[in-house]
């Protein structure tokens, strides 16, 4: 029932933006994304010095649509088809009808809206095609941005995972953020 999403490709349209499945013609722009210190600052992965290793992380979302196991957009401006991030969700667990959601954006388009307007359309598509009763976020205690994002888009911080996983070399705290579907307005 929850990878039923996974049946056929899926895009959106938003008012800016174009979310599509991403394909190794993006290499540069995910490059430029991911290779950016200030968008990794709070990421789980080091800043990507090579062209090499952003084909590998979309072969890591291209992967993952095909084995079911996560559903990762390219965030497209509309104007100009310029790729400007990736969002979507990943460990699913039929059990408990829930996925956690991922997602980053391109420090040029910080603070335009671009990210809640993309996340607000796959969050409304989980919801509406899927049997996903809770969507997760798991945000460093530091990343107020990300965190006001996700109050913005309905998110509870739910509390603080103390020393909750390694990243960059430390244990580090994580916030934990939870939609339930009856809260959402999808």
């Amino acid at each position: 029932m929850l990878r039923d999403v996974f049946d056929k490709p899926v895009t959106f349209e938003t008012d800016r933006l174009r979310l599509r499945l991403l394909t190794q013609q993006d290499t540069q722009d995910i490059y430029e994304i991911f290779s950016d210190r200030q968008v990794m600052k709070y990421y789980d992965l080091s800043p990507f010095e090579s062209l090499e290793r952003a084909k590998e992380q979309i072969d890591l979302f291209t992967n993952g649509f095909e084995q079911r196991t996560m559903l990762r957009w390219g965030i497209e401006l509309k104007d100009g088809g310029k790729l400007i991030g990736t969002c979507g969700f990943f460990a699913f667990n039929e059990d408990a009808l829930k996925a956690e959601l991922g997602y980053e954006l391109n420090s040029s388009y910080h603070g335009k809206g671009l990210m809640s307007e993309a996340l607000d359309a796959v969050l409304g598509f989980i919801f509406r095609e899927s049997g996903i009763n809770r969507v997760e976020a798991f945000v460093e205690p530091q990343n107020t941005a990300s965190q006001k994002l996700l109050e913005k888009l309905g998110f509870t911080k739910e509390g603080t995972l103390r020393s909750y996983e390694r990243c960059r070399g430390d244990l580090i705290d994580i916030n934990i953020f939870g939609l339930l579907r009856s809260d959402s307005k999808y």
